[in-house]
């Protein structure tokens, strides 16, 4: 019995030992810090390594084991363009940051000029005097009620239809008016009996009388029309 308390205690003495050269002593220190995922094609984004680092609050010279993940985490979420964060120690002394940036998938006009970028979520992290190429803008109020209904309504078009789209005039939730390439606008209406719509859009598209068409109002799919 003597002998296995003997164990314990020298068990416990080299956990604590092992956790003191971790933690406290000098010989797992951080030496480089590295940060990963800064997209280059994010061309909006003014984000460096460098402020990345000094955000997460992670210093050369500290002991790799008190690197609180969970903490740099949160500190760099804070950052718009950031959606995701992963912090891996690298023993014995390297710390890599890892980022998930935000991608630019829709502009939305912004008060007193020029355009606020965001992704598909709803989130906006930059402002810029041009949308780039590709991108559809949202007119529409500050509503982010009527912004997600707007994008939730965005990403139910079919693949074609979304790369044509311009822009989308969204003034209040049952007037959504999507403008496409070659001048053809699709007045959507609401959100509602958007499966019905949907169905009616494809069969007006795909009706070789409506080539020259240029509205197709859905707004109300069992009585569409179009111009």
């Amino acid at each position: 019995m003597n002998r296995k308390k003997t164990y314990i205690a020298i068990a416990i003495s080299l956990i604590s030992l092992f956790s003191y050269l971790l933690g406290w002593s000098g010989l797992m220190t951080i030496d480089e810090i590295k940060v990963s995922g800064i997209s280059k094609s994010q061309k909006v984004s003014t984000l460096t390594a460098k402020e990345v680092i000094k955000l997460s609050g992670i210093k050369i010279g500290q002991p790799i084991a008190r690197v609180n993940a969970s903490s740099v985490k949160r500190k760099l979420l804070a950052l718009p363009q950031v959606l995701d964060v992963n912090v891996n120690r690298q023993l014995p002394s390297s710390v890599l940051i890892e980022l998930k940036m935000r991608k630019i998938e829709i502009a939305v006009t912004a008060s007193g000029g020029g355009f606020l970028v965001g992704d598909a979520s709803g989130v906006t992290f930059a402002k810029v005097k041009k949308v780039p190429r590709g991108v559809p803008i949202i007119k529409t109020s500050t509503s982010k009620i009527l912004l997600s209904q707007t994008l939730q309504i965005f990403q139910t078009l079919p693949t074609k239809i979304q790369n044509r789209v311009i822009s989308i005039d969204a003034k209040t939730r049952d007037s959504i008016t999507f403008n496409l390439t070659r001048g053809v606008q699709i007045t959507w209406g609401g959100s509602e009996e958007q499966d019905l719509k949907l169905e009616v859009l494809n069969e007006l598209l795909a009706d070789p009388n409506n080539k020259k068409v240029k509205v197709f109002d859905i707004s109300s799919p069992l009585a569409p029309t179009v111009r």
